[in-house]
């Protein structure tokens, strides 16, 4: 499934992906309990980050970003909270 979010604060994919890779740290990450490999495509304009049971990935293009969360069979009954909790954080920053 994919979200599409429209920027509201930044004015280009360039601004919004170095903005996105910069708030996405190990930290940030450790808040929401999970572990993660992250990948950021500087060229393509791609976040990706790999976790036990799920893939997400952050695309991002002139005036929007694409969320697309693949998940394992155990997760996927927590699909739209876990969506929801992400559009929420992409959209305070974008």
């Amino acid at each position: 499934m994919v979200i599409k979010i429209n920027y509201k604060n930044v004015t280009s994919c360039d601004e919004a992906f170095f903005k996105i890779k910069s708030h996405i740290t190990p930290e940030y990450i450790q808040k929401f309990q999970v572990k993660a490999d992250v990948v950021c495509d500087d060229v393509k304009k791609i976040v990706k980050a790999t976790g036990s049971g799920f893939t997400l990935t952050l695309s991002f293009f002139d005036t929007y970003c694409d969320v697309d969360l693949e998940l394992s069979l155990i997760l996927r009954a927590l699909k739209s909270k876990i969506l929801a909790k992400i559009e929420d954080q992409i959209t305070k920053n974008l």
